[in-house]
């Protein structure tokens, strides 16, 4: 090997750091809290260009790896504060998946295959992307390529067609044509190779084009012509913490406190003349075993709906055939993370569970089959938590009628928590055999587990923003510490 070829390899090195470099900079930028949606079209050509550039492949999976790693610690450094033992290992497991697309997309371009990287590119990472959101550990559809284009209401809006992914496909055939225009000037290319990726370029540039202006989104227009619903979502602000927990001494003055809020929402809501429809908390905001036995706090509850005549939607605990052991411990049937919708005529309420428990925040994906296992898991990464939660079998809505036309009765689906980012359990709550099942989706979410990291609230108010879209329905978010909202479709 002589001087030049030392010199080369060097210099190729160098280059393939630095697109892990702005590979990690520009994927980080794309998302909360910097939101600069228009760099994730960058980050992607990086990831190419830095996986297929090196000649032998082991020369990029330390790079991938590494700026990996960064990336992931950096989006997910609020865990630390929750379990300082799982955030290592999620992170690895992050990168390593993000390692797996890189292996993945040099075998596509290089391989037998031999596609082009305009078109491996997207196959690839949408790929991946699913299996990460959807399948693996029961999913965590959290920083998909994708997700930062919500801002790009124009591509986002294929969002209707195709879910997430579709407007991510085209986005990532975009970042495909500028990696391989990069690509071609970096080293000798046929004629072809070099003109490809311009003509898809302005495919995907008419594509999105006709899409805007041929679309006559007639399911928005149906939403919006609809009689509208006035809500008062009451924001609260409690810490949420594994370690501490709840006390009653607590709760005893944090009730009382969101009850004088909601009093004085209402009140302002009256002052400017807006009848109010429904009042909703957010996710297990109201300590109680349920409003089927009763409790100090349920009957709180009942007592404000009495005295405001307004419905109200609240987040709570529910347990269910509960029953005093010999050894005088109390056990239950079943215990569920439910929304109760408690109206001014009196029991019964209608009550929403969850369906869809969040993967290591309620349940342990694989190893909740063994409980031994789950409470060494929670002893070693989470001591104070307990994974006690059903989840519910069956899909169900509330009803509530409009003050300004009672005959008018609205139907509401209630994701609750991580729900509201897991889009095929969010469609199932909409529609149901093509037909729409649901006018509203009422998210009710407690996001004092994020600590410090206002981001991180951010991000999950931008997933929540995707449902909203792909079913073309209104979303209210009522979150516990985080960013309550209306979404328009």
């Amino acid at each position: 090997m002589n001087r030049s070829d030392d010199m080369r390899r060097g210099s190729s090195r160098r280059t393939v750091w630095a697109l892990a470099l702005i590979f990690l900079v520009s994927y980080a930028l794309s998302f909360p809290p910097f939101g600069l949606w228009w760099m994730i079209f960058v980050a992607p050509a990086a990831f190419a260009l830095m996986v297929i550039l090196p000649i032998r492949a082991r020369s990029m999976l330390l790079p991938v790896f590494v700026s990996s790693c960064l990336l992931w610690g950096w989006f997910h450094w609020w865990i630390s504060g929750v379990t300082s033992a799982g955030y290592v290992p999620m992170v690895v497991y992050l990168a390593a998946v993000t390692t797996l697309s890189a292996a993945c997309l040099r075998v596509l371009v290089g391989g037998r295959a031999s596609l082009p990287l305009w078109l491996a590119l997207p196959l690839t990472l949408t790929g991946i992307d699913y299996l990460r959101g959807l399948v693996i550990f029961d999913g965590y559809p959290w920083f998909l390529h994708a997700q930062p284009l919500i801002d790009f209401p124009q591509l986002a809006a294929l969002a209707r067609v195709g879910g997430v992914w579709l407007p991510g496909l085209v986005a990532l055939t975009f970042s495909g044509c500028l990696a391989s225009w990069c690509l071609c000037r970096m080293r000798p290319a046929p004629k072809s190779a070099r003109q490809v990726p311009g003509v898809v370029t302005i495919c995907l540039v008419i594509l999105v084009c006709w899409h805007a202006l041929a679309d006559d989104r007639a399911e928005f227009r149906l939403a919006s012509e609809r009689p509208r619903a006035a809500i008062l979502l009451v924001q609260t602000d409690l810490d949420s913490d594994n370690k501490v927990g709840w006390s009653y001494e607590r709760q005893l003055e944090d009730v009382p406190a969101f009850i004088r809020l909601t009093f004085a929402g209402v009140d302002q809501a009256r002052a400017a003349g807006e009848p109010l429809d429904l009042i909703t908390w957010p996710e297990t905001m109201l300590p109680s075993v349920g409003f089927e036995r009763g409790d100090q706090f349920s009957l709180a509850i009942e007592d404000v709906v009495r005295r405001l005549d307004v419905p109200m939607l609240v987040g709570s605990p529910s347990y269910l055939g509960i029953r005093q052991e010999s050894d005088g411990a109390w056990g239950w049937e079943s215990h569920y993370n439910s929304a109760y919708l408690v109206g001014p005529d009196g029991p019964p309420y209608a009550r929403v569970d969850k369906v869809f428990l969040t993967p290591f925040g309620e349940t342990m994906p694989y190893i909740s089959n063994w409980e031994w296992l789950e409470q060494r898991m929670l002893a070693l990464g989470a001591e104070g938590m307990r994974f006690d939660l059903d989840a519910a079998t069956q899909i169900e809505r509330v009803v509530f009628p409009l003050r300004s036309d009672p005959e008018v009765r609205v139907r509401a689906a209630v994701p609750i928590c991580f729900e509201d980012t897991v889009a095929p359990v969010v469609r199932e709550m909409v529609w149901q055999d093509g037909r729409r099942v649901a006018d509203l989706l009422i998210n009710l979410s407690n996001d004092g587990w994020f600590g410090s990291d206002d981001s991180i609230r951010e991000m999950h108010e931008l997933c929540a923003r995707w449902r909203s879209v792909e079913n073309e329905t209104w979303l209210v978010r009522t979150v516990n510490t985080g960013r309550s909202s209306a979404i328009a479709p």
